[in-house]
């Protein structure tokens, strides 16, 4: 009689063990659908902020302390792009194609772009006629500015281009003293004489003033090589399609530390 009550005790005592498992089992599983995982690939968890760093490796430190305080304040850091518009009809320019990648980038509340591109301007049209003002109006944070170099070649003169770009970023820097200027020449021309010393010129201008400089030109084949026909327009200086995305992928590089290629 003995032995079959230690019996039925173990018997219980297991089921009780059992029965316990098989609850925490279950608490646990209930628990892990409500525990926020990680999805591999992505740049997010829930209730962890956004990983954009990682976007913005190639930026200067400036403006990195911009999107910094845009992500504090939500108040998106404001980025005009301003440059020449193409002569010939093209699907999207390489400040369109610009605008979206970083659209699909960084956070509308980190970073806002606007593009504004001008036909047949040059800087001296740019400061005579007002047009400037426009971009005033933007109250930007950062300029990315193409300042229609190859407009002023052998119009404007490049002496006075340069002036022109001194004056320009000046009477923005009246509004924002803060304000980050990155400066970029024009399309290459095929077989050009002159016109590549005036690129040489600019790039010398900004790092002289603290200037960002992006020689977007490494990205294409030489400007005396026949390759470089491929991504231009019949209109001396202009991209065609091929070329606007190029142009586009170099900047996207530096923007976004993404790995395009064209």
């Amino acid at each position: 009689m003995k032995i079959w009550v230690n019996v039925l005790a173990l018997l219980v005592l297991i089921a009780s063990l059992v029965a316990g498992k098989m609850y925490w089992n279950h608490q646990a599983s209930e628990q892990s659908a409500v525990r926020p995982t990680k999805i591999e690939g992505s740049s997010y968890t829930k209730g962890e902020e956004a990983s954009w760093k990682k976007y913005a490796q190639n930026l200067p430190k400036s403006v990195i302390a911009k999107i910094e305080q845009a992500e504090k304040t939500k108040k998106p850091m404001k980025l005009v792009i301003v440059g020449s518009a193409p002569k010939e009809k093209v699907q999207k320019t390489w400040g369109t194609l610009l605008k979206e990648n970083l659209k699909s980038t960084y956070d509308e509340d980190l970073m806002d772009t606007q593009v504004y591109e001008y036909t047949d301007m040059t800087t001296l049209k740019f400061i005579n006629n007002g047009t400037y003002k426009q971009i005033l109006d933007e109250k930007p944070d950062v300029l990315l500015f193409e300042p229609f170099l190859l407009n002023d070649n052998g119009v404007v003169g490049i002496d006075n281009t340069l002036e022109n770009i001194n004056v320009i970023i000046s009477r923005l820097k009246d509004q924002n003293s803060e304000l980050v200027t990155i400066l970029q020449p024009s399309a290459p021309v095929y077989n050009a004489e002159n016109y590549p010393n005036d690129v040489k010129a600019l790039e010398k201008f900004s790092k002289e003033n603290g200037y960002e400089y992006l020689n977007h030109w490494t990205t294409w084949p030489d400007y005396r090589s026949k390759d470089i026909l491929t991504f231009l327009a019949t209109t001396p200086g202009q991209p065609n399609d091929d070329g606007e995305k190029r142009w586009a992928q170099y900047l996207e590089r530096y923007f976004t530390n993404s790995s395009s290629e064209s």
